[in-house]
């Protein structure tokens, strides 16, 4: 499993309406090929700021193949209106920890 973190910079004032757009346009990224789970964080410190965690089967399932679909324009339709500035994304991977 791979996590896309993406570190969202929502203009201030439209928290509110960003919160229920990404939760109507949710569904919509959970049927793209490969994407497994969403979730969105609030930043407790910094106004307008989050972190949206998207889990992929592969990187190529983001990289790749969610790029080029119906769902990465209708979900970009949906939210990129709310965002000040670019978002900053960072792929990891899922590690065993612990015994």
């Amino acid at each position: 499993m791979i996590y896309e973190y993406a570190y969202l910079y929502v203009t201030p004032g439209q928290e509110e309406e960003f919160e229920q757009a990404l939760l109507a346009a949710r569904p919509v990224l959970l049927s793209a090929e490969g994407c497994r789970s969403v979730d969105l964080h609030r930043d407790a410190e910094s106004p307008g700021c989050y972190l949206l965690r998207v889990g992929w089967e592969t990187l190529e399932h983001h990289l790749v193949d969610f790029f080029k679909s119906e769902q990465a324009v209708r979900f970009g339709q949906a939210i990129d209106h709310f965002f000040a500035r670019p978002a900053e994304l960072r792929h990891f991977e899922e590690r065993p920890v612990g015994g």
